[in-house]
């Protein structure tokens, strides 16, 4: 498929010739006992007279496992061959132009302001041209790299080029910003080199980078870094500040950015790893994008990194103080808590509009009975919202989630709970069991694996769903649940002093929750469908974004690859291949006459009719419909 020699002169004369109709990209693992990749081709019989196209597929991601045995799902080798006798695009394949299949390899050199030759390998797809527009748009002006030779083109059929480009993301966040992106390759004094602890080189590094899945890098001095080796970087002076990158590199997007390196740099079949040998170093570096603001953009985000570092420090001598004053304690919290005073509120934009408005009930709560009563149906909503998706997710999986369903069943029943009646305690089992098995698929270190678990979340970037199913969002709902079941299901008389105690407490919670969470529910958006039309390349859906604590909502169209139900809600994002459609234990329902939207959750099961409660509006907050109304929602969960 990609190799050169032989191989490569019969993959070109079948281009030229016309007659390569389709190219597949299949899961790993179908071929027992090896990890060689499997593609699936298929052949025209006759030579094409007018430009040769070609139709590319991925179905990596399309398996189900049965004692660790893949097979590709039903479905997908439907979609496949409807694509194939149709020639419509669908949401894992489209048509291009077979000279899209050239690939080319070019060796790349630089000199540094230093002296030293730095010499790198680059491959290109997408029949891209290495010139002089390339290599602005990837190293800037006036950047000093040569092409070291003649580029090598090949025929390469492995179709996962068109549909890997999770960085792309982070290319459009940084130019919609303004700010060029170039490659850390670019901004080298001299080659990355492996810590030892010894050598004058390293001693003279501006940056500390570890090329595992973990770990913070650091400046000055290696920090503690963690899950593989730690490179010694030195930067070529201009036009980066190391301070602002050293604290982009620890942030979400740069963290993202080092994995994805990782990934391109690494070899080895199932534990990918960065080689140490400088070849393989300078591919990494080459992978890794490294925004460039204007100067003093840099320098003030790299001062206001270190301030709230600074902070950071500061918060936690003042937690250690109050351990050994513990009378002073209210008055430590006193002189800090005003910096976080509208955290909470700012968050309400931010999330999906079922948590926003229950939140902004609490928020705007008049008394303190009502305001902690209002922050506990908060924390529920949260939690069943957070829940359903986990859940949604796994249905949404390729293949199904059968397996996560049977364990939810059993320890509901291990415990005496079920779906019919939804209490905290089944909402926190749901989350549970869910996060648990897609943490397990997502730390796999399998590509396909991870693939299908992002599919499933609507194609959210990899630490978006690591967010999502994070031991730690889940250990504070086991929190939450148990303050709910002690302050308001089993508790005697509380005086305001205390109650207000218990916001704070739920307050600083949530918070928590959000630090956890991250902008995650602005990456993959709620939204409720409406009409689509079918276009060249898929779907275009109009949407309401249910986004904040208001409405009516923003309209806005998304690109899909499968069309939405006109009137769910799904979680989605611009391009999605298959949006997810949140299952109907979340709703939007017609609202009371002051606003034009009521989200009800689902209760529990009343004979043949259906509970669903609503948090936002205590004078309309429930309603009743025929259970068979949510029968596919509860699926394997309940006894039929």
């Amino acid at each position: 498929m990609s190799s050169g020699g032989a191989t490569a002169l019969v993959r070109r004369a079948i281009v030229d010739a016309g007659m390569l109709e389709s190219v597949t990209r299949l899961p790993e693992g179908l071929a027992p006992n090896t990890a060689i990749p499997l593609y699936l081709l298929t052949f025209a019989n006759r030579s094409s007279h007018s430009e040769p196209m070609a139709k590319v597929a991925d179905l990596r991601a399309q398996f189900t496992s049965t004692r660790r045995t893949r097979s590709i799902t039903t479905a997908a080798l439907e979609e496949l061959e409807s694509g194939l006798r149709t020639g419509r695009p669908g949401p894992r394949n489209r048509s291009i132009s077979t000279r899209r299949f050239v690939r080319r390899d070019v060796r790349l050199a630089k000199t540094t302001n230093e002296g030293h030759l730095l010499s790198w390998r680059l491959t290109t797809f997408d029949d891209t041209p290495v010139d002089a527009k390339f290599l602005e748009t990837r190293y800037g002006a006036g950047n000093g790299v040569q092409v070291d030779g003649v580029p090598r083109e090949t025929i390469d059929l492995d179709p996962s080029p068109y549909f890997d480009d999770e960085s792309g993301g982070l290319l459009k966040d940084l130019a919609a910003k303004g700010w060029a992106a170039q490659r850390l390759s670019n901004l080298l004094a001299a080659e990355p080199l492996n810590l030892s602890g010894s050598s004058d080189e390293e001693r003279a590094a501006d940056l500390f980078v570890p090329t595992g899945s973990s770990g913070a890098v650091s400046t000055g001095s290696p920090g503690a870094a963690s899950g593989g080796r730690l490179l010694a970087i030195r930067l070529d002076g201009e036009p980066i500040h190391t301070g602002f990158l050293a604290a982009w590199l620890n942030s979400e997007q740069g963290y993202a950015s080092r994995r994805w390196a990782i990934d391109a740099g690494s070899t080895g079949a199932h534990v990918r790893a960065v080689r140490s040998d400088p070849a393989s170093l300078m591919r990494w570096a080459d992978e890794l994008i490294v925004p460039i603001p204007p100067r003093d953009v840099q320098e003030t985000i790299a001062a206001a990194d270190d301030r709230l570092a600074s902070f950071q420090a500061e918060l936690s001598t003042r937690r250690a103080h109050i351990w050994a004053f513990p009378d002073e304690a209210d008055a430590v919290v006193g002189r800090v808590a005003g910096a976080f005073d509208e955290s909470l509120s700012s968050w309400l934009e931010q999330l999906p509009y079922p948590i926003a408005t229950a939140l902004w009930a609490a928020e705007t709560a008049s008394s303190l009975t009502d305001k902690q009563l209002a922050y506990l149906h908060a924390c529920e909503a949260l939690l069943a919202f957070h829940s359903t998706v986990l859940l949604s997710a796994c249905r949404n999986l390729a293949g199904s989630g059968a397996e996560v369903q049977a364990a939810i069943r059993r320890t509901l029943d291990e415990h005496g709970l079920g779906i019919e009646r939804a209490t905290l305690g089944t909402w926190i089992v749901i989350a549970e069991k869910t996060s648990s098995f897609l943490r397990h698929a997502l730390e796999s270190q399998d590509r396909d694996e991870i693939a299908r678990v992002r599919q499933a979340f609507g194609d959210l970037g990899q630490s978006g769903v690591a967010r999502l199913v994070s031991k730690r969002v889940i250990k504070k709902f086991n929190e939450l649940s148990t303050k709910r079941n002690r302050w308001h299901g089993h508790s005697g008389f509380t005086s305001d002093e205390v109650r207000q105690r218990q916001i704070d407490e739920l307050v600083a919670d949530l918070l928590e929750v959000r630090q956890i969470l991250g902008d995650v529910w602005t990456e993959l958006t709620l939204v409720r469908a409406g009409s689509v039309d079918r276009g060249r390349d898929g779907y275009v859906q109009s949407v309401e974004v249910a986004l904040g604590s208001k409405s009516p909502f923003r309209k806005t169209s998304l690109k899909v690859g499968d069309p939405m139900v006109s009137g769910d809600l799904y979680l989605a994002r611009d391009g999605s291949e298959s949006p997810l459609p949140l299952l109907h234990f979340v709703q939007l329902r017609s609202a009371p006459r002051d606003a034009q939207y009521t989200t009800y959750f689902y209760n529990r099961t009343e004979g043949s009719n259906v509970r669903l409660i609503s948090y936002q509006f205590g004078s309309e907050s429930e309603l009743q419909d025929a259970v068979a109304t949510l029968r596919d929602d509860f699926g394997e969960l309940i006894v039929r």
